[in-house]
């Protein structure tokens, strides 16, 4: 399988503050063109721990009849707690998401055997669904060590999304993917792309791709440094979650087609 590009989603905002649906639609549209492999919604780009769980089920079910079979719709699932994340598990489950993807629970700090417990519950819940880990320890606080990731592989977790910036890490959760076959390893650190793709990763899930697949899918079709540097300046150029959505409202006004790019308070006015 070829190292596949998914863009971590963003969420538009009507005026009532609600999740605009048709603004949705029409991102979705345009990163089934852009030639993406999947999308993710609702996850940190989605602004997904600021939204309800409502607004997350609305999000996800939206991105599986929007995609409509043509890219994968990997739904975010993740929440402080094991009941919530069960509760949108079973919810995207009921909505067709083809995977599912959870971030540490996050706020206090636990250690591997309560992580471990925490993602042995999803798997159960999610009876066949394939379960992807989310180790982002800059937003959780909570470290996701290779050792239990590798035992939980060995349980049924089908991939991970490292989003933890550090080459010593992703190098150990490569390790764990070489071990089990099957195992998907996304790299979420748009900088670490090439370096990731080259090792062998299943792919990237970037927030950077909302707006600019075209440097991602550069990365793949190239497989050049000169590719990842064009990556870098244009990460560099949208550093932040405001600045993603002002470019795809950007690129969707080209079309004449509206898309609003604040973001949700207390991110955004």
């Amino acid at each position: 399988m070829s190292f596949q590009v998914h863009a971590a989603l963003t969420t538009p905002f009507a005026d009532n503050g609600s999740v605009d649906v048709d603004a949705l639609r029409l991102h979705i549209e345009l990163l089934a063109e852009d030639g993406l492999d999947g999308i993710v919604p609702a996850g940190t780009t989605g602004e997904g721990p600021l939204l309800e769980e409502s607004e997350v089920a609305t999000a996800v079910a939206t991105a599986v009849q929007t995609a409509a079979g043509r890219m994968e719709v990997i739904a975010h699932v993740g929440r402080a707690s094991t009941p919530a994340t069960l509760r949108l598990a079973r919810a995207s489950i009921g909505s067709g998401a083809d995977a599912l993807l959870a971030i540490t629970p996050y706020y206090y700090p636990y250690g591997s055997e309560a992580l471990g417990s925490h993602y042995r519950a999803l798997l159960e819940a999610a009876e066949g669904t394939p379960v992807l880990a989310y180790a982002f320890p800059d937003r959780s606080g909570n470290e996701l060590e290779a050792e239990l990731v590798d035992e939980l592989a060995g349980e049924g977790l089908a991939g991970l999304k490292d989003s933890t910036k550090s080459p010593e890490r992703h190098a150990g959760y490569l390790e764990v993917a070489r071990r089990h076959e099957g195992f998907r390893l996304f790299v979420g650190s748009e900088t670490l792309t090439l370096q990731s793709m080259r090792a062998g990763a299943a792919g990237a899930i970037s927030a950077l791709a909302n707006a600019r697949a075209d440097v991602l899918l550069g990365v793949r079709e190239e497989e050049s440094e000169a590719a990842q540097e064009a990556v870098n300046r244009a990460r560099a150029e949208l550093p932040d979650i405001p600045d993603i959505k002002r470019a795809v409202r950007a690129r969707l006004a080209e079309r004449g087609a509206d898309y609003p790019d604040a973001p949700r308070a207390p991110l955004g006015p």
